[in-house]
């Protein structure tokens, strides 16, 4: 009897083709200043034009670089990348990733999102089938990010790490007491222990 988690695999490996620019747009580092726009505020790069394959910031859009390309907006949540997931629908087949909610928009993260305390990796069911990240709904939903949609795809079995920031998150997010994680749990040097009480002991 075959395994479903398997059958999904071999599905996604036959069926879904994704285009070119998609390993670009994954690579890409996201949020750092605009070597374009340095002296204007807010100048983040956070746009990735899908027809020139490149990023840029909200001014090299406005200027008329991109005029008529089709550009994907960038936002953050939970410390990672996403992206909305009804823009991206129209260029890649976004089913069975799990998408979240981010400023009342349904996004889908670029790639897998960081863990959050015990438990968050995982065997079998429940989890992202290529990185076994926990999912909040497996029943609707195979994967956690693009990414570990695409190396499904290419019948890859493991993902990068998140990011930087990711690994901050996960560290802030450990419950206290289980070994990782900056919080810890302070053991007391002693049990304090009170004078004993003397009706002769004044009140003051």
């Amino acid at each position: 009897m075959n395994n479903p988690q398997d059958e999904v695999m071999e599905q996604v490996e036959e069926n879904v083709q994704f285009p070119e620019w998609v390993s670009s747009f994954l690579a890409e580092t996201f949020f750092e200043k605009c070597g374009n726009h340095g002296g204007n505020q807010k100048n983040e790069v956070n746009r990735y034009c899908i027809s020139c394959n490149e990023t840029s910031c909200r001014y090299c859009v406005a200027s008329g670089h991109h005029k008529d390309h089709y550009v994907l907006t960038i936002y953050r949540h939970v410390y990672q990348n996403v992206v909305p997931l009804t823009p991206m629908e129209a260029h890649i087949n976004c089913d069975g990733i799990q998408p979240y909610k981010c400023n009342k928009k349904w996004v889908i993260s670029l790639t897998p999102l960081p863990h959050n305390g015990s438990g968050s990796l995982m065997e079998g069911g429940g989890a992202c089938l290529v990185c076994k990240r926990k999912l909040t709904d497996s029943s609707s939903y195979q994967f956690c990010s693009i990414a570990c949609k695409v190396s499904a795809s290419r019948g890859e079995v493991e993902v990068p790490e998140a990011g930087e920031g990711s690994s901050a998150m996960q560290e802030d997010d450990e419950e206290p007491g289980n070994g990782q994680g900056r919080r810890r749990r302070r053991s007391r040097k002693g049990v304090p222990h009170r004078a004993p009480f003397s009706s002769n002991t004044p009140i003051v």
